[in-house]
């Protein structure tokens, strides 16, 4: 990682960053708007785009946490997506892929 990408990280990675680290952490209070207040105390230079984000985030986070049915379908969905994804491909386009992914390894070099 480069010196400029570790002082300006992406403002996306960091909002799943403060997500993930939050929901890590501990019980939420049953109301959305009291778990909000709780949650976002510890949140210190985001902009108010970012605040947006975040508080998006958070909703569609507590809300999934909140029906354990929609997390699991959540889940069994990610769980088939690539393997479904990779059969439908035809071999000129996983040849494409793997090029794309090959150059971009070493770009960062």
């Amino acid at each position: 990682m480069s010196r400029d990408e570790q002082h300006n990280p992406d403002p996306n990675e960091n909002a799943a960053r403060i997500v993930g680290e939050s929901a890590a952490q501990g019980e939420t209070p049953a109301d959305l708007e009291a778990a909000w207040l709780e949650w976002s105390k510890g949140i210190q230079k985001v902009d108010e785009r970012g605040m947006t984000l975040l508080r998006a985030a958070f909703e569609a986070g507590y809300e999934a946490g909140r029906i354990p049915a929609a997390a699991e379908l959540g889940r069994r969905g990610g769980l088939k997506g690539g393997k479904s994804r990779a059969e439908r491909l035809s071999a000129e386009q996983r040849v494409e892929i793997a090029k794309k992914a090959a150059a971009t390894r070493w770009e960062k070099r």
